[in-house]
């Protein structure tokens, strides 16, 4: 048998998604925890430009980020439903499969990131320039853009490679490889910033290090322990890259619609100043950290749908659902009071002034709680991809960041000014949780009673919403 970890087809649904949730979030808020001391370092220095060229940096970043985002959630689905298949199949006949899925997956991963990480670093002035950075501050944005984002398919690789430990039960050994990671990050930033003087430099290759320490880790794991790796078969590696590619690109798209709201939130914000950027760079990397808990719950929700869809077991992928919207008020509630009580320590830490420390006692009282419901989409976007319906998540973030984030940043900053972009980004989010759970609701109602959640038009389904049929009839009732 090729993978031994943890099956999500018995036991409460609840325990599986908050297990897997606080493990995967333990080990992203290592990563994001670095990200924000990197950001604390580099204030030390008392040069608002630093700051801001890393909250350019950060956002152009973004792009690649999301684009190992979408092909990972690809991978990791298929190779998580092919163990929901074993379990009901027996591990003889699907177990390969699920290596040759991995393979080929981590390959394809390869092929496309390597390409674009040339692309971005010659174009890295232009794109950085069209969201607002200028002069010294872009000449400082694109030399760390450029020594980060040279790493790119070593983030794709450690994306994946986390997202299988996880599709395949080990949520402890994902989370494990990127703790050490941030480790390794949060040594080697004071050394190389301040020991060695390398200033921004030495931010940056910090993080490149860590990236390569997460890669390294994940797939010691995944080829080492769980036997996921081979030779590639490549007789049947087009068939696969079409597999994959039938949830990689809606997902590309999903998540390439936050990295395009991003930036121009950033331009926006850039209409008023450095400090306003800085301001934005400092918030933009408390968040995750802040909110580590729901960006783990993105990655918990589709390992357990994906493996219950496989198995046949319809009742517990809306249970899925249902637990992580409980998952969320528990964690987003006493978060966000946190931030509203620290908000002033906050402003002190990271030593801002007059608009920025504003902008920021802004964020802490108004704009946290609307993660609640942010949370939500975050918890009905993997689910649509388990449900083999990953175009609904990819209408979901562009509606989210471009036809609903865009013109409310637009109207905030207008009438508001930078408040206003942080509060028209808030109320895009919220809009968004509420309308992608309502569907992820109707969704699973539909699929627990045997009915069919395919598409009426053929080209559109064919297209964007590659279905595994479900089999008519209620099935696994109860636990």
């Amino acid at each position: 048998m090729a993978h031994q970890g943890t099956s999500y087809t018995e036991g409460p649904i609840f325990k599986h998604i908050s297990n897997l949730s606080i493990t995967s979030a333990i080990g992203l808020f290592a990563i994001f925890a670095v990200d924000l001391v990197d950001v604390f370092f580099i204030a030390l220095l008392g040069e608002p430009e630093l700051a801001a060229a890393v909250g350019f940096a950060g956002t152009a970043l973004f792009f690649g980020a999301a684009i190992c985002i979408g092909l990972a959630i690809a991978v990791s689905t298929v190779v998580a439903q092919a163990v929901g298949e074993e379990s009901v199949q027996g591990a003889d006949a699907q177990a390969l499969n699920s290596v040759r899925l991995a393979t080929h997956g981590l390959l394809t991963i390869v092929l496309i990131s390597v390409p674009l990480t040339v692309l971005s670093l010659i174009y890295a002035p232009w794109l950085l320039s069209l969201m607002g950075a200028k002069g010294l501050t872009l000449d400082m944005a694109t030399h760390y853009f450029r020594i980060v984002g040279a790493a790119l398919p070593v983030l794709g690789i450690a994306m994946a490679g986390t997202s299988l430990l996880r599709a395949v039960g080990e949520a402890k050994l994902s989370m494990w490889a990127t703790i050490i990671a941030g480790l390794v990050n949060a040594i080697l930033d004071p050394i190389l910033i301040f020991a060695l003087s390398m200033d921004l430099t030495g931010a940056a290759i910090a993080s490149v290090i860590s990236r390569f320490t997460v890669a390294g880790m994940a797939m010691y794991f995944i080829a080492g322990r769980h036997k996921l790796l081979q030779k590639p078969e490549w007789a049947r590696f087009a068939a696969d890259v079409k597999q994959l590619s039938a949830i990689a690109i809606p997902s590309l798209i999903t998540n390439l619609a936050g990295p395009f709201g991003a930036a121009y939130a950033t331009t926006q914000m850039a209409r008023f100043g450095t400090d306003a950027v800085a301001a934005a760079a400092v918030i933009g990397r408390m968040t995750p950290v802040a909110f580590a808990g729901l960006y783990g719950l993105s990655g918990a929700v589709g390992p357990v749908a994906s493996q219950n869809m496989g198995a046949k077991q319809w009742h517990r992928v809306r249970q899925t659902l249902l637990s992580s919207g409980l998952f969320v008020t528990l964690y987003v509630v006493p978060v966000a009071i946190g931030m509203f009580l620290l908000k002033d320590l906050l402003v002190s830490v990271f030593d801002l002034q007059d608009q920025a420390a504003d902008l920021l006692r802004f964020y802490c009282t108004f704009i946290v709680i609307s993660y609640w419901l942010f949370g939500l989409q975050l918890a009905a976007n993997p689910l649509f991809t388990a449900l083999r319906h990953p175009g609904y998540a990819t209408v979901s973030n562009i509606a989210r960041d471009l036809c609903l984030g865009i013109p409310l940043v637009y109207l905030g900053s207008s009438w508001f000014g930078a408040p206003g972009v942080l509060g028209g980004q808030a109320i895009g989010n919220m809009l968004a949780g509420i309308i992608a759970f309502s569907v992820a609701l109707w969704l699973t109602s539909r699929v627990e009673k045997g009915l069919s959640i395919d598409l009426p038009f053929k080209a559109i389904k064919n297209t964007w919403h590659f279905h595994r049929a479900v089999v008519p009839g209620v099935q696994h009732r109860g636990d």
